[in-house]
């Protein structure tokens, strides 16, 4: 499967040499704006910058400490407030875990599926009517236990899981439009280590090309096809032979 490869960072990396990070072939950078009500990343604005000088495609994640939906919807209005004038190709993710969910239990809140389902579209849902493209970052074990079945269609996944030898060409079933995959990658320009991402949608197309959130008239087109049985899908980009035309054109007035 095709992909683009991207880190995703915050204050934690330190002063990025992003010219060197560009330079070791990185694609996109998912950059923490913020976290709870209003606290913004420190490096935020350094980052952003920088990926605009040196034209890296960026989106941003707002780490969560909400508790109640309107808190989610509020945080949304702090990242949204953090990115104003900000050109994104990327989404901006509600991110949503550990943590997130200690910080609730502290405060007196149980959190169950019906809030965190509940808080993810508060978040989203503002940051898809403010004309931004929302994105949901979870691991497996949250998107099971903590978010209905729904929310998977309706946003897309920013998957984290992590497994030993990841093959970024190949990612898991849950994965949606981006599959973080490593937490210990090393790249140029980087002290440390860096959590490694792989996009698998065309969120430039898609978000500078004037589409809403959701799938690019490409990828309806690539589901009808494949629904109806007359291509697998694969290979969007590939030259078809006047073999292959012929077959499709065969099973779009009913061959077998």
């Amino acid at each position: 499967m095709e992909y683009r490869r991207g880190i995703d960072v915050s204050k934690w990396q330190g002063n990025i040499d992003w010219e060197k990070v560009k330079a070791s072939g990185v694609e996109f950078a998912m950059l923490r704006a913020g976290y709870g009500r209003a606290s913004a990343d420190e490096l935020f604005a350094r980052n952003a910058s920088e990926c605009e000088r040196l034209g890296i495609p960026y989106g941003v994640y707002w780490f969560s400490y909400a508790y109640t939906p309107e808190m989610a919807a509020a945080e949304a209005a702090s990242c949204l407030s953090a990115i104003d004038g900000r050109r994104l190709s990327y989404p901006v993710a509600y991110d949503f875990e550990g943590d997130s969910v200690e910080f609730a239990e502290k405060n007196g809140v149980t959190v169950t599926r019906e809030l965190a389902s509940a808080m993810a579209r508060a978040f989203c849902g503002a940051v898809k009517a403010a004309g931004r493209y929302p994105m949901l970052y979870t691991n497996p074990s949250f998107l099971q236990r903590y978010f209905d079945g729904q929310l998977a269609g309706e946003y897309d996944i920013w998957l984290a899981q992590w497994p030993a030898k990841p093959d970024p060409a190949s990612p898991p079933a849950l994965a949606g439009g981006m599959w973080q995959y490593s937490s210990a990658g090393s790249v140029a320009g980087i002290s440390g280590r860096v959590d490694l991402d792989a996009a698998y949608r065309d969120y430039p197309a898609l978000i500078n090309g004037g589409a809403s959130p959701g799938e690019s008239e490409a990828e309806r087109a690539r589901a009808w096809v494949m629904e109806r049985g007359i291509s697998d899908g694969t290979n969007p980009e590939a030259a078809a032979t006047r073999q292959q035309v012929w077959m499709m054109l065969y099973r779009m007035n009913g061959g077998e």
